[in-house]
């Protein structure tokens, strides 16, 4: 009788144990198929909840986007059996994408510690720690004893190829404007990956910064080659091209931001300045009545550029209009005043009228205490000597 007990007791265990094995492999091909609503419902079925059937329902709701439940489901999978580093591993990611940052940083403290060579494992707790210290927690800053930097420099450390980590260390030290560093931590993550965006964008925003122009072109042309295209990269671009006189250029960049945003008015300002300067009258004067139609810039700043424009193409009654529209809006700009001065010398045959406006200018800025004032008094001196040395003489030949 006992000998048939067992017998029956033993087969029961072995259709209850063949069951559950079936159900998970259903399940784990449901899964394998993206099937993830009726693998949860597989997964269920097991009368015995373990730890794997939990990761897997995890996985199945994080793949339904269901991250409430995932979150749950990784938590009872952890607490049948705490020593799962790869669920551990899914679960503080997870949490990181939830804002749930100091979970997650226990999580990987906790691994950190386990499994001290592991870089990966620092890193995500550096990611979950950098994000605290943006929250500027104060609760958490109490108890805080290390930066997200030094984590990320000991994954870092661990694997000298970690990408994601050297990127997390060059925006670290992008942020502190210490540019020699930066230097170093980029060309050590693309000499492994040249063609890592991250880094090369990083390197473009080193360089401009720094005010390296020719350097920041490189990069930023690089990005553009590595098919990223946005307003921040084609503005930095841009002035950079500016900045180093290749103004067509810095012009077909903000061709592009207008493609964008044909109303941005910043854009034809600085459209109608470049026009100016190439020469190219008819656009800038296009771009700067756009500006103006657009306009959340001050009208002294579209009138200057106007008139500066003018003044390049040698349009110098233009240019002392838009000026003197300047003054009515900044009656203590300086640097108009000289420019009115220059373009009335330029075009003026009465050169009295040019000395009367240099005089003007003299008497209302002579006594300044500004120092960028003194550039345009110094030069507004040495010609109002020349014009009247040239005065005397011909007043002595008539």
């Amino acid at each position: 009788m006992k000998k048939h007990l067992f017998l029956f007791l033993l087969s029961t265990v072995i259709l209850k144990a063949e069951a559950q094995s079936s159900a998970l492999t259903v399940a784990d091909s449901l899964y394998a198929v993206g099937s993830y609503t009726n693998a949860i419902q597989e997964y269920q079925r097991v009368s015995e909840q373990n730890e794997k059937a939990q990761l897997q329902i995890a996985r199945s709701y994080k793949g339904l986007g269901n991250i409430k439940a995932a979150l749950e489901a990784y938590k009872n999978s952890l607490s049948l059996d705490s020593e799962q580093p790869i669920a551990a591993t899914e679960y503080g990611r997870l949490l990181i994408t939830r804002g749930k940052y100091v979970t997650a940083d226990t999580i990987f403290k906790g691994l950190t510690q386990k499994y001290p060579d592991n870089p990966e494992y620092f890193y995500q707790r550096g990611r979950a720690v950098k994000q605290l210290e943006k929250k500027d927690d104060s609760l958490w800053k109490t108890k805080a004893t290390i930066k997200s930097e030094e984590i990320f420099s000991r994954a870092v450390q661990l694997d000298s190829t970690h990408q994601k980590a050297l990127y997390q260390l060059g925006l670290h030290y992008l942020g502190q404007r210490d540019y020699p560093v930066v230097d170093k931590i980029c060309f050590k993550a693309l000499d492994m990956d040249p063609d890592n965006v991250e880094m090369v964008n990083i390197l473009a925003q080193n360089y401009y910064l720094r005010g390296w122009y020719t350097e920041a072109v490189t990069w930023f042309e690089k990005l553009i080659e590595l098919g990223q295209s946005s307003p921040f990269i084609h503005n930095n671009l841009g002035v950079s091209y500016q900045k180093t006189n290749k103004y067509q250029k810095a012009i077909d960049q903000y061709l592009i931001l207008l493609n964008m945003d044909d109303e941005d008015y910043g854009v034809h300002h600085i459209l109608a300045e470049l026009y100016g300067l190439t020469r190219n009258i008819e656009k800038a004067e296009y771009h700067a009545k756009q500006a103006l139609y657009y306009k959340d810039l001050p009208l002294d700043d579209i009138y200057y550029t106007l008139g500066r424009a003018y003044q390049i193409n040698e349009k110098y009654e233009k240019a002392i209009g838009q000026y003197r529209r300047v003054l009515k809006v900044d009656p203590e700009n300086i640097r108009v005043y000289h420019n009115i001065a220059i373009c009335a010398d330029n075009y003026y045959e009465d050169k009295k009228e040019v000395v009367k406006l240099y005089e003007n200018l003299l008497e209302k800025f002579g006594d300044s205490k500004d120092p960028r004032a003194d550039f345009y008094i110094t030069m507004s001196e040495r010609r109002l000597k020349i014009l009247k040395e040239e005065l005397f003489l011909k007043e002595g030949e008539d």
